[in-house]
């Protein structure tokens, strides 16, 4: 197995030389600013094309040098069309413990996205596109009709589903488990309400990840989440009555700043009947994340994050365990650089589950 050492020069190397990177769909963001996700996306669910707000703030708040105002569009091409673009590219070197088999250096283009928002004048009807171009050729994660009333909407099409914290990382436990994460969207409706500090989003969907339902249930979704300046607490449930098996999900997720730290955390337990083919006998899943964000300077921040997965409760002993260590420098408008370590702990009979991978990723945004 390569020494640890040999795997820090990699990771520290790329923080300090590989001078790109940027702004992500991160909830730590909303958490620093006091603000939900919808006030810098497009999508009142979050992620994806910014808003005028969440350009403005990853140009100039966010980063070490700030752009130039004179120059500050937005991505805004006219009064009707808007947008936008993420790139991220990754180098990481993975140490399985007591495998060589498993070890691995590669590069690797994380996700390449185009983002699209056309709004007739004085309509308060939207179409919006997120168009996957990059890895693997093109894929639509999100494609829908919106239309705005007042402060509250209602979306029809392809959708990522609202459960939990929306998280960018699309590998961590709690976007595993539950199967809600950018790379699974699906097609439904649903109804976004704000009242002030109050946010209530309701969705049916095929609940089968498809173009059209493979049987006669929906499936059912609701979140609610309440933000304040310092403090933000919600909770998610899904329900997913299929032929093949009840699927069942409930959340707690929220955040909270304090002496200049920001704490988020989630909570979810997954019950199943569709993995043991027993009516109602479930497999039940249950996974948490703490995260720690800490900005060290204009343009730095530090992530330290820990993740907890029992697979099967029924189990003893069969947790694993996830420990993150990242810096995110983001030097300019448009680009940020993340380097980090990740480690894994698992039970040796999963000995892929136990590792120690470095990791540097640029990432371009607009």
């Amino acid at each position: 197995m390569k020494s640890h050492s040999e795997l820090i020069r990699l990771v520290f190397f790329g923080v300090l030389l590989v001078a790109p990177l940027t702004l992500t769909a991160e909830p730590y963001l909303a958490l620093r600013t006091g603000q939900p996700c919808a006030a810098c996306h497009v999508n009142p669910s979050g992620g994806g094309l910014r808003s005028s707000y969440g350009a403005y703030y990853g140009a100039y708040e966010l980063p070490a040098q700030a752009g130039a105002t004179e120059a500050f569009d937005g991505g805004q091409v006219n009064d009707s069309l808007r947008f936008g673009t993420d790139l991220r590219f990754s180098a990481t070197q993975m140490d399985v413990d007591g495998d060589e088999a498993g070890d691995a250096r590669r590069f690797n283009t994380q996700t390449g996205q185009l983002y699209l928002a056309f709004q007739p004048k004085g309509s308060p009807v939207m179409l919006y596109l997120d168009q996957q171009l990059l890895p693997g050729g093109g894929r639509n994660r999100e494609a829908f009709v919106m239309m705005r009333f007042g402060d509250h909407s209602v979306k029809a099409g392809n959708l990522m589903l609202p459960f939990g914290l929306r998280l960018e990382d699309d590998s961590a436990f709690v976007r595993q488990a539950s199967g809600f994460n950018f790379n699974n969207s699906d097609q439904g409706v649903e109804l976004g309400l704000n009242f002030d500090r109050l946010r209530f989003d309701v969705a049916l969907s095929n609940g089968s990840n498809s173009q059209s339902n493979d049987d006669r249930n929906f499936q059912y979704l609701t979140r609610g989440e309440y933000v304040t300046r310092h403090w933000r607490a919600g909770g998610s449930y899904v329900l997913n009555d299929a032929e093949i098996g009840q699927r069942e999900l409930a959340s707690l997720f929220g955040g909270f700043t304090v002496g200049g730290y920001g704490v988020l955390l989630e909570f979810s337990r997954i019950e199943d009947d569709s993995v043991t083919n027993l009516p109602g006998i479930a497999q039940v899943q249950e996974v948490s994340l703490v995260e720690l964000n800490r900005e060290l300077a204009k343009g730095y921040n530090l992530k330290l994050t820990t993740e907890w997965l029992d697979p099967d409760t029924a189990i003893d002993e069969n947790e694993r365990n996830r420990h993150s260590l990242l810096l995110e420098y983001t030097p300019y408008a448009s680009l940020q650089l993340r380097g980090g370590i990740r480690v894994g702990e698992d039970i040796p009979q999963r000995e892929t589950g136990n590792f120690t991978q470095g990791f540097v990723q640029v990432h371009f945004y607009y």
